[in-house]
């Protein structure tokens, strides 16, 4: 990855949604067009016509005005390691270096973590949240590890600037 791949993508975290324009993006019900919510599930349609949803960590997006704020949203996984991931992970120890299989855990702890915040953020009718950080704490003295991620949600429009 190059440096602005870096830089682009500590920015923005983009999540192409592709759904049909007439079913739930969640529950997959048959919905009329117009419908800004799902009869059966009562999920947010707003995304349902192939829309990107953006997550950013600063307080604006360029090219966008913040309408208004929803409030705050947020995503948390809680994971362990099993008991062959603890051994892996005292291996890899012993010779120093990156503990891989922590790593490939938090990574998918951090994308569960996100996800669940986009969620969040749909339910609400949200445009895009503004605002995210990433947090973890360890639980259980140290057998279990928190990962949340949470922002401001937020409805937007196209900036005239």
């Amino acid at each position: 990855m190059t440096v602005f791949e870096n830089i682009i993508d500590s920015f923005c975290y983009l999540v192409l949604v592709k759904m049909s324009s007439n079913t739930c993006p969640k529950c997959g019900n048959p919905v009329s067009e117009g419908n800004k919510f799902c009869s059966k599930c009562g999920a947010s349609l707003n995304d349902a016509k192939g829309t990107e949803f953006l997550v950013v960590t600063t307080a604006e997006i360029p090219g966008f005005e913040n309408v208004r704020a929803l409030g705050t949203v947020h995503g948390i996984t809680v994971r362990t390691r099993g008991v062959g991931g603890k051994i892996m992970a005292g291996i890899e120890g012993m010779f120093g270096g990156e503990v891989t299989s922590y790593s490939s855990e938090a990574e998918k702890a951090r994308k569960e973590s996100m996800d669940r915040l986009i969620e969040h953020a749909k339910a609400i009718g949200a445009d895009a949240v503004v605002k995210t950080d990433f947090e973890t704490s360890d639980i259980l003295n140290g057998t279990a590890t928190i990962f949340s991620a949470y922002g401001t949600a937020v409805l937007l429009k196209p900036s005239n600037k």
